[in-house]
């Protein structure tokens, strides 16, 4: 084979695998001989298939998933980058619109389908045609493990473009990821689940017949988590979080909402958070859909290039990362991280 040109790396554990086997062989043969397809059935394999494709020069990669997929590879990527002192020109790497929210993608113009984006990509390069490259900004978060985590006194570090670190944003998240309607549909299901419980628990509507676990489903929600902040190295004088959040892009959720609209400015993050009640939420929910700012009293958001966040009276950070969740963090860093190279394909649907 000549130098392979395109890269895939998929999981088989996926749910659309599993119920799909035959997918692998099916993008073998899209691929053919023009590149690589290679399975990982755990993340820890990500790192020989990183090594194989930079080894073989390999110059366009596809993560086969959803955000998380992209958010592996990208930091796999950079892991191995480090370690081995590299300098050269980056490969680019692909997201599908395969997962749940596809922000990365949907930023990016990736329009598409595993199997149709490596059929569109492919026809470029059999044509002689050099793939539309462009570059996203990230943001590199570092911090320290807990005691209690799995990883007790470990470093913690990331590359990623969107972090829910407290509050609403964190929680919402992980209700959504536990339901199994994972979509767009889902995300307001959630959204209004969120508020009818929140509302149901005042006096005016306690009477509202609920189920218990309806009535409460928002408790953990909007929870407040005693944090210390610091954004520019300004101190926050806010105590008590019911949303702390950051992106290194402008990102749309699923079509339904828009966050994070400062960080459409190249090397800017946007932060925001406070101690925000569900009563704040629903009525900034237009804000929301538009991308706009939120008009909250006792709430911080706008540009930034440097976040510090520290957990208090024996609490944990448990971000929410590119969709990824991960638990136990004493404290955490964030500022802009290294451009990312996104090939953008137009595939079928």
């Amino acid at each position: 084979m000549a130098q392979p040109q395109i890269g895939v790396i998929t999981n088989p554990n996926s749910k659309k695998n599993r119920l799909n086997p035959g997918r692998y062989e099916t993008m073998k043969r899209l691929v053919g001989d023009v590149g690589l397809v290679k399975r990982t059935h755990h993340t820890g394999e990500i790192a020989d298939v990183v090594k194989e494709f930079l080894d073989a020069g390999v110059p366009y990669w596809l993560a086969d998933g959803g955000d998380g997929a992209f958010h592996w590879l990208v930091n796999v990527l950079d892991q191995v980058l480090q370690e081995r002192g590299h300098t050269g020109p980056l490969p680019a790497i692909m997201p599908t619109n395969a997962g749940t929210i596809d922000f990365v993608g949907r930023k990016a113009g990736v329009v598409g389908h595993t199997e149709s984006l490596i059929v569109a990509l492919r026809k470029q390069l059999e044509a002689g045609q050099t793939p539309k490259v462009v570059e996203l900004d990230s943001l590199r978060m570092t911090g320290v493990h807990g005691p209690d985590s799995d990883f007790p006194g470990k470093p913690f570090t990331k590359i990623a473009f969107a972090c829910a670190l407290a509050g609403a944003g964190q929680a919402v998240f992980d209700k959504f990821y536990a339901q199994q309607n994972q979509s767009g549909l889902g995300v307001v299901q959630v959204v209004a689940k969120t508020l009818t419980s929140a509302a149901s628990q005042s006096p005016f509507l306690s009477w509202v017949p609920l189920p218990v676990t309806w009535r409460h489903f928002s408790d953990s929600i909007f929870e407040p988590q005693p944090l210390d902040v610091w954004v520019d190295g300004e101190q926050k004088s806010i105590k008590w979080y019911r949303d702390l959040d950051v992106g290194a892009i402008d990102i749309n959720i699923a079509g339904v909402f828009r966050f994070f609209p400062c960080a459409a400015e190249p090397g800017i993050l946007h932060v925001q958070g406070g101690d925000v009640s569900a009563l704040e939420v629903a009525v900034n929910l237009p804000a929301m859909a538009t991308g706009k700012p939120f008009n909250i009293r006792n709430f911080f958001q706008g540009p930034a290039k440097h976040l510090k966040v520290v957990a208090r009276d024996g609490r944990t950070i448990d971000p929410v990362v590119d969709g990824e969740l991960y638990y136990g963090l004493t404290h955490l860093t964030v500022e802009p991280g290294p451009a990312v190279r996104v090939v953008v394909v137009v595939g079928g649907g």
